[in-house]
């Protein structure tokens, strides 16, 4: 009996420390994370994602992960009818895929499984319609929350499979079930290659320290010789970054003219700016024919003279154009269009980095509708000639923000692009992707990896040009989340803080307060530019006269001393973005 007690108390001790260590684990691993160190063993992330319509569909990333029976080798097993619908299994050059046809309604397949709080889920999965083409949507019940996600959606058409990316996370633990729906019901509908990964938060944020690692640093090599090529070894180096490549920038309003502190507060942490309406045809026309551009001009004087770079925002805009340009009739309101984006570009062309050309043109088609389907690339045509240094973007919302949202999915918005880019003249035209980020108090984080998967398939570079988060109690945190979202990725290019400040406030989210202290998303701001920033860098060259670190994309600044003749230079070095891993900067004292 002796004998068993203690054991019985070992064995209780032993659980003891073992919850002990187990909450260490989990502060140090929390810790490390939030400081930026990797914490190694997370399943790779896969950023593969397709936009083109196959022959085939690909094999389920992850092999399916949750899904059970995901490329349909088992028939309909773990598949069930959702809906007034027959299903059956096929098979066509080898694949098998799941077929869901006689639908009288939206409704198609369906799966069960159990989701859990705190994770998160990444989607995928290859559509096809039997004739036709229309958007297939994938869907998540949640139970507890009796809630509907969604979790993506494609334009899937006839002959060929569309690739679906998506994800989500949830609130509470709870029985979920994964619908995939599309209101073509007098089409068959055809499912393969289902996947749907799990990550926990550790994996998750080590997948953005990998690719940060990987995709926005670079190694510098200083190479030091004197004049005869003698290598020259403890000579003192100091790399002093000038300049971020990513761009970090945030928008304002006229008011940024008349606080000389708001000025400096600006100035000291921003390279790019935009501004929030003193651009806008309504602005500078409010009517017909007359034209003051006095506020922007001294905007942009401004921000010239401080070195920071400006995004023209915007040309036209469907949604919020005068009363006057609305009512125009089609010819009319065609040669004012003209005039405008010849008056406002001519006045800016070459001082800006970017044009914003025909803003929100998906949700509001009123160039298309009263000019026929060409009318926006007419117009991107047209700006890239008027501006040839500048990028051209296709500024949308919802893209990213809302899964929902049919009107500017991701795939929706390929297409436009396409659209455009097919116009005789744009075929070699880059078009930035802008998607505005304008997000309500629980953004799906998930989701916007995967719209970045896809619209980098395009190869044009992606900005969020309108970011914020609307007041909510972690509204700091999701914008943290975003931001590092973007940072991590590889097609996103930069992003703009939309904040509008002025003495009297600001728009939805403020980074400052009227006495311009920092509100806990301005420290967030603060904190990612300085973590995200190589500076004040110290080495000595070695036997061979080298020094090498790895450094963010940027402008640098490298000096160089040699204390055994007190010879010294400075060099300014650009470290951008490249195929080769090293940067040979040589230097001779």
């Amino acid at each position: 009996m002796a004998t068993l007690e203690n054991n019985g108390f070992l064995l209780c001790c032993c659980l003891f420390l073992a919850g002990i260590f187990h909450i260490l684990y989990e502060v140090i691993n929390n810790n490390f994370n939030s400081l930026g160190y990797l914490v190694h063993g997370a399943t790779p992330y896969d950023y593969s994602a397709t936009i083109e319509c196959l022959n085939q569909p690909l094999d389920p990333q992850y092999g399916g992960g949750l899904i059970a029976n995901p490329s349909f080798d088992k028939g309909v097993e773990a598949w069930k009818v959702d809906g007034h619908v027959k299903i059956e299994a096929r098979e066509s050059g080898g694949n098998k895929f799941i077929v869901a046809y006689n639908r009288t309604t939206p409704f198609s397949i369906s799966q069960s499984f159990y989701l859990k709080e705190g994770v998160f889920y990444t989607f995928s999965a290859w559509v096809q319609l039997s004739e036709g083409s229309d958007i297939v949507v994938a869907m998540i019940y949640n139970s507890v929350e009796n809630t509907v996600h969604v979790v993506g959606s494609v334009i899937a058409k006839s002959g060929c499979w569309s690739m679906i990316k998506g994800g989500l996370t949830v609130d509470q633990n709870a029985p979920s079930v994964l619908h995939f729906q599309c209101n073509n019901t007098k089409s068959e509908l055809r499912v393969d290659s289902v996947s749907l990964k799990e990550f926990n938060k550790h994996e998750w944020q080590e997948n953005r320290l990998r690719n940060i690692e990987k995709v926005r640093k670079r190694t510098l090599r200083v190479n030091v010789a004197n004049k005869n090529g003698k290598k020259i070894k403890g000579a003192k180096i100091k790399i002093q970054q000038k300049k971020l490549q990513f761009v970090i920038g945030c928008a304002t309003p006229s008011s940024i003219l008349m606080s000389k502190s708001y000025q400096e507060w600006f100035v000291s942490r921003f390279t790019t700016t935009v501004f929030d309406n003193e651009m806008k045809w309504y602005y500078t026309e409010r009517l017909q024919g007359h034209e003051n551009y006095t506020t922007p001009d001294a905007m942009l004087k401004f921000f010239i003279d401080h070195g920071i770079d400006v995004r023209g925002h915007n040309i036209l805009w469907g949604a919020a154009t005068q009363r006057w340009v609305r009512d125009l009739p089609p010819r009319q309101l065609l040669s004012e269009s003209v005039r405008r984006m010849g008056s406002v570009m001519s006045r800016y062309a070459g001082k800006l980095v970017a044009w914003d050309v025909v803003n929100e043109n998906l949700h509001h088609p009123l160039f298309e509708e009263k000019l026929g389907k060409n009318a926006s690339a007419i117009f991107y045509k047209i700006a890239s000639s008027l501006d040839t240094k500048a990028t051209m973007f296709l500024n949308e919302f919802n893209t990213l923000e809302h899964p929902a949202d049919m009107v500017s999915i991701p795939s929706k918005y390929v297409e436009k692009l396409q659209e455009i880019k097919a116009f005789p003249g744009n075929e070699e035209l880059v078009i930035g992707i802008g998607l505005q980020g304008h997000f309500d108090p629980h953004p799906n984080i998930p989701y916007i990896r995967a719209v970045f998967d896809v619209l980098g398939e395009t190869k044009m570079p992606i900005w969020l040009t309108e970011l914020n988060v609307e007041p909510c109690p972690k509204q700091a945190y999701f914008l943290e989340e975003i931001m590092r979202e973007a940072f991590a990725h590889p097609g996103v290019k930069g992003m703009m803080i939309w904040i509008g400040w002025s003495p009297n406030g600001c728009h939805e989210m403020c980074l400052v307060d009227s006495k311009l202290q920092n509100s806990p998303s301005g420290d967030v701001v603060d904190k990612l530019l300085a973590e995200w920033k190589t500076t004040n860098l110290n080495g000595v060259t070695d036997n061979g006269g080298a020094f090498e670190v790895k450094v963010f994309h940027g402008d640098y600044y490298v000096t160089v001393y040699n204390p055994k003749t007190g010879a010294n230079v400075t060099r300014e070095v650009q470290v951008y973005d490249d195929k080769s891993e090293t940067v040979d900067v040589s230097i001779t004292l």
